[in-house]
């Protein structure tokens, strides 16, 4: 994985939880609702796949802790083992100590420990060049070295477009097409979810075992 482009990243994001604070616009989400419609295809998700009460999750990109307000608000009641994973420095410093009693954070991008499920929301959204095939080796490379770290599945929205680009902004869109024919090649498994109230927004599911 390139460290020139998570240094951009997390100088990018740093900014932005100091200017917004905790708040979606800091993660460049547009609203809390969208936000929480993506966090209930994953825990919608992972309930679908666990098989134990007990489950550990690595939560890659995970910002100022949204997806653990989010389960507080949905009330998840299974013994959940979470760890959070951010290139901000700053937002990570914010959740050690807002949320040190629940769970555990760390400045970087790889799990330092297997969890059953790794999951990226709007994680590799965003993109600091325009240059899309370096985006797909990034993304790509980013996805062979989870699977090591992984027992059951790992989780991860982007957006889609018949046009493979990065926007001005930095927005990146993806071929759902290719990204299912890289997963299915590389890991196997794979599903793709949708919510009409996201559109161009797309769920995808790798898991390590067929389902059921």
């Amino acid at each position: 994985m390139s460290r020139s482009f998570d240094s951009e990243i997390a100088e990018i994001y740093n900014e932005r939880f100091l200017e917004f604070g905790p708040l979606p616009e800091a993660s460049m989400w547009y609203s809390k609702k969208r936000q929480f419609a993506r966090f209930d295809i994953i825990l919608n998700q992972i309930k679908l796949l666990s098989q134990k009460n007990k489950i550990s999750v690595s939560d890659i990109g995970c910002g100022y802790g949204a997806f653990l307000e989010f389960l507080s608000e949905r009330k998840y009641s299974r013994e959940l083992h979470y760890y959070g994973y951010d290139v901000s420095d700053e937002v990570v410093k914010f959740c050690q100590k807002k949320y040190s009693k629940r769970a555990s954070f760390y400045t970087g991008s790889i799990p330092v420990s297997d969890s059953d499920f790794i999951i990226m929301s709007g994680t590799f959204n965003f993109f600091p060049s325009r240059d899309y095939n370096a985006w797909r080796r990034y993304f790509y490379n980013f996805l062979n070295l989870l699977w090591s770290k992984l027992k059951r599945a790992m989780i991860f929205n982007l957006q889609i477009s018949d046009q493979e680009k990065i926007t001005d902004g930095g927005i990146v869109y993806s071929s759902q097409k290719e990204i299912e024919s890289f997963c299915k090649s590389s890991f196997g498994n794979v599903s793709v979810i949708t919510n009409p109230t996201i559109p161009k927004d797309m769920t995808f599911v790798v898991s390590k075992h067929s389902r059921s």
